[in-house]
């Protein structure tokens, strides 16, 4: 019984390990695609006015807010217009701008002062009323309130401090109102305990007494409303305050210019953004694209890129000149120019020929000279041929047999 010849040994393959394993590539991936969209959801569709607005302000539908007002100067033919910009950017020549309960900060104040003077520059009207509720959000129904109780007086005077020539007035309230004034109609207002400005700088447009429900600031385009209550979306239904609130408006702004309401002062200012940008239309459809370019680069980085190699199969990228020769020769393969080069090749070993046996270069054609050349060679015993039919669709042949004859004729190595 004869021995079995002993296997080779062979070197046991070794594959560099992954780094990441693809079900942790797949959790990276999905985990950052989910962190990308919740930060873009967070910086752009995270719009305070989108959710349950329930206070003084055009985007509520509760009993304070005047998303009421907008609908029906919008059924009146008016233009309205819902201004963000901490600037007045949104406000021009023939505009009024509302603003309607604005929130009594320091900082408020100051921000109300500077956008009636900005408006003002801009050639708009502005109508400021006053506030005199503090809410709460209904807990049951969403977009109304709960309860409503009234704010101190002091509070309710403090944007009179942002207007120069009323910074020292003061806030009343009624109980009985012995009658109506009205210099811009013949609607009364229909309003529960109302506030008045007790002040004697204002031109009276509705008044009851000596106190000022609305007024106009003398030699200017600024009128004050010191009941918002005319205006809300629970007042605009008593009696004839929507006929007196669109007197009003009227009154203060021509047929052509817009009625802007302002919510810069209602924590809803829009401030500046890249990435708000970038989401608009119609900027909206290049951010797609590249979005979905930057989706399909990330797939395809998590592929490999082709099999791993065996370890014993040699070296994945090998160096000198036979690789420099064999990407070379793929480059010119990929460039589809094999005839050219096929041409140019037989012309070069024809002249290279000539030139050793000292014959006369001449012009002609492939096949003669290749019979001639092989004439040659037979003569002196050389067993390889220069093709007698030239075919220029297989370069590589061409080649390799004028290569053999070459190195045969002349002792090339």
């Amino acid at each position: 019984m004869s021995a079995k010849a002993p296997r080779e040994a062979v070197a046991p393959s070794v594959v560099p390990k992954a780094v990441f394993s693809r079900r942790t590539i797949v959790w990276l991936v999905l985990g950052g695609g989910v962190a990308f969209c919740i930060m873009l959801t967070l910086m752009i569709v995270g719009d305070p006015a989108g959710g349950n607005v329930t206070t003084s302000s055009v985007f509520s539908r509760s009993a304070v807010g005047h998303k009421a007002l907008a609908e029906w100067l919008r059924a009146q033919g008016r233009e309205v217009k819902v201004n963000r910009s901490r600037e007045a950017a949104d406000v021009a020549v023939g505009d009024l701008l509302l603003i309607l309960a604005p929130n009594t900060a320091d900082h408020d104040i100051d921000h109300l002062r500077a956008l009636a003077a900005a408006a003002s520059a801009n050639g708009a009207a502005v109508l400021v009323a006053l506030p005199k509720w503090r809410t709460s959000p209904s807990g049951t129904t969403r977009g109304w309130i709960s309860q409503a109780n009234m704010i101190k007086l002091e509070r309710a005077a403090k944007p009179l401090g942002a207007i120069p020539a009323l910074a020292d007035g003061t806030v009343v309230r009624a109980n009985d109102v012995p009658g109506w004034r009205n210099a811009i109609g013949d609607a009364a207002p229909n309003i529960a305990l109302p506030q008045f400005i007790d002040h004697g700088g204002l031109d009276p447009l509705v008044s009851s007494a000596d106190n000022v429900l609305v007024g106009e600031v003398p030699n200017t385009r600024l009128a004050v409303l010191a009941d918002v209550d005319l205006l809300a979306n629970h007042g605009l239904r008593q009696g004839d305050n929507a006929e007196l609130a669109l007197t009003l408006v009227n009154r203060l702004a021509p047929a052509h210019g817009a009625v802007v309401f302002d919510e810069t002062l209602h924590g809803f200012a829009i401030v500046p953004s890249l990435w708000r940008l970038l989401f608009q239309p119609p900027h909206l459809g290049p951010t797609l694209l590249a979005l979905a370019a930057m989706a399909l680069t990330v797939w395809r980085a998590t592929a490999r890129f082709g099999a791993p190699l065996d370890a014993h199969t040699g070296a994945a990228f090998r160096s000198g000149h036979g690789q420099l020769i064999e990407n070379a020769g793929r480059l010119l393969a990929a460039g589809g120019h094999g005839t050219l080069l096929a041409q140019r090749y037989a012309q070069m070993t024809v002249a290279e020929a000539r030139r050793r046996l000292h014959l006369r270069q001449e012009s002609v054609a492939t096949d003669t000279a290749f019979a001639a050349l092989n004439a040659v060679g037979e003569r002196r015993g050389v067993r390889a041929r220069l093709p007698a039919n030239v075919t220029w669709q297989r370069p590589l042949a061409l080649a390799r047999d004028c290569q053999r004859w070459t190195r045969e004729m002349f002792g090339d190595a």
